[in-house]
């Protein structure tokens, strides 16, 4: 596996915004022999010059996304950057607009709130959790929904929404597992599917607000195109247009 340069969305103030691709972790380890990070320390090795990062620089995750999650991903090769981007997402300075299909009918908006098992600190604890959400398309078995979850508790997303009695289409941990394999064999997914479409960062970080935006993963567009869903069409402000 090699690190794709078409996957970069932003690099400069000691950051790297990469476009993570499902199915791999962002650093190596639990049975992974590399990761995210790992792929792009050797791609600057071999091309030094094309990014401002020195090779041989330790490359820092700022934020986590799950392994079969895709999406935008902030990466810093300075400390004092990582410094900075970490402390924006602990004061909540940082916008993150997910996508997601999801297992059943939603309504057009609304929120969903409560305590989810999560990791702090070294350990796991029942930490309350909330999220808002804004269906963009769906039928009676899937939505596809645009999703803001507060905060950055693990697995978030996905808990909040299997409590709700709707998981994300395909996920074997918090879906049933035989929908879930049924989803992924039909629509040709290998993963359930989670992209992190936008990661906006406030001025503090590099002195002016920056918004990095991950292109949507073709097999989004597959499952489109299979519903007979409308294709989806961004507005004047960059957001996606729902149908009621």
């Amino acid at each position: 596996m090699e690190f794709d340069p078409q996957s970069i969305l932003f690099h400069g103030h000691g950051l790297v915004g990469v476009d993570k691709p499902a199915g791999v972790p962002v650093h190596r380890g639990t049975g992974h022999s590399v990761g995210v990070t790992d792929l792009l320390g050797e791609w600057v090795s071999l091309n030094p010059g094309l990014l401002d990062v020195r090779p041989g620089s330790k490359i820092h995750p700022v934020h986590r996304l799950d392994l079969e999650a895709s999406g935008a991903l902030l990466l810093a090769v300075k400390t004092s950057a990582a410094r900075a981007a970490k402390r924006a997402f602990e004061e909540r300075g940082v916008t993150k607009v997910y996508l997601a299909v999801v297992a059943g009918p939603m309504p057009a908006a609304g929120e969903l709130k409560g305590k989810i098992r999560s990791k702090l600190r070294g350990r796991y604890r029942h930490l309350p959790a909330s999220l808002s959400y804004r269906r963009l398309r769906g039928d009676d078995r899937l939505s596809l929904v645009e999703v803001k979850p507060e905060g950055g508790r693990t697995h978030q997303i996905r808990a909040l929404m299997a409590r709700s009695g709707r998981p994300l289409a395909g996920d074997l941990r918090y879906g049933k597992p035989k929908p879930a394999q049924q989803f992924r064999e039909r629509f040709g997914a290998g993963y359930f599917l989670l992209h992190a479409w936008r990661l906006g960062l406030p001025a503090a970080v590099t002195g002016r607000s920056l918004l990095l935006e991950a292109p949507l993963p073709a097999v989004f567009h597959s499952i489109i195109e299979q519903k007979g869903w409308d294709a989806l069409e961004q507005g004047p402000g960059g957001e996606w247009a729902a149908l009621d």
